[in-house]
């Protein structure tokens, strides 16, 4: 949409004459945002909002803000109330030996088959066999460190893309 030269003198005039941008819009057939961003543009100078507060009696809006202030009350110097000193208290903290944690190894079943509670970052979690079957199980070989799988089964995981 282009801006003509007497929609923007007619725009500049209902803006002073204080219509709100929803109804100069309506008035030269523009979006009330064409309205807003025409104003900014042209920096025409701003009004207060047309929304009202709720909270705000009718009283307190025509008062003029000058007539409103009060002085504030005397503040009168109290004497201050002296506290006795805190006692210090007497912290016993108790230090034990450290705790030492095996490092955990592959659990291997009897069977030689590692289950999922068995894995952990340094095995292979290829799966072997239907989940559904009672003999399912993983890999449970070590891995490389970073890798999800013994070399073996990163080799058929990790195919690289062959020249076409």
């Amino acid at each position: 949409m282009a801006w003509t030269d007497q929609m923007v003198e007619d725009l500049k005039r209902m803006w002073e004459e204080g219509l709100t941008t929803g109804e100069i819009g309506k008035r030269l057939g523009v979006s009330k945002n064409s309205i807003v961003g025409k104003v900014h543009r042209l920096q025409l100078s701003g009004r207060p909002s047309p929304i009202k507060k709720k909270n705000a009696p009718a009283e307190e809006n025509t008062t003029p803000k000058a007539a409103k202030a009060e002085k504030p009350a005397p503040q009168i110097n109290k004497p201050k109330e002296e506290k006795a000193p805190a006692k210090e208290e007497e912290v016993v903290v108790e230090v034990s030996a450290p705790i030492s944690v095996p490092e955990p190894k592959i659990q291997v079943k009897p069977s030689g088959k590692t289950m999922l509670t068995d894995l952990d970052n340094h095995t292979c979690r290829w799966p072997i066999g239907d989940p559904k079957d009672e003999n399912f199980h993983f890999c449970g070989r070590k891995v490389k460190i970073g890798q999800t799988y013994c070399e073996e089964h990163a080799n058929i995981a990790y195919v690289k893309p062959g020249k076409k």
